[in-house]
């Protein structure tokens, strides 16, 4: 299989509630959450997952789209995304693996000026819930949790 087994079993639709954190802010409005809807689809080859959701930030949907694979061989799974809020002026290519668990831990770079960011995104089922999450890792390897969304059948 070229899909990691928790994603594998993700397949179809869930819904949850998604936290945004904005470090940048004062800290009573520094994390929002917006109800989110997340959907995993698998090719009929199981070659690769598309994973769509959305959320809200300020009453304004914002929509996301993964396509993720995982090499046969080297078990490297590698995720492309594209996000209206986060990532509107391209698509970020994350790499990572499985962990023995089934997690899927994925971390890919970013240019903001002249800095290199780092951005990650991971996958985590436990019991009903599937756990999104995502940081964003400064230059200097400081490290801000930016979406945590938790998920449950539809």
């Amino acid at each position: 299989m070229a899909i990691p087994k928790h994603i594998h079993d993700a397949k179809g639709s869930w819904k949850g509630k998604s936290q945004l954190n904005l470090p940048w802010l004062e800290p009573a409005k520094r994390v929002t959450e917006s109800t989110s809807l997340f959907h995993v689809d698998i090719d009929s080859h199981n070659t690769f997952a598309t994973i769509t959701y959305n959320w809200e930030y300020e009453g304004k949907r914002q929509e996301g789209t993964m396509v993720l694979s995982m090499a046969n061989k080297t078990k490297i799974v590698e995720i492309g995304w594209s996000d209206s809020w986060h990532m509107s002026s391209g698509v970020l290519h994350t790499t990572g693996t499985e962990d023995a668990a089934g997690s899927v831990k994925t971390k890919g770079s970013y240019a903001a000026g002249k800095e290199t960011w780092g951005w990650t995104i991971n996958f985590d089922m436990t019991g009903k819930e599937l756990v999104m999450t995502m940081d964003n890792v400064h230059p200097d390897g400081q490290v801000d949790w930016a979406v945590k969304a938790v998920y449950r059948r539809d």
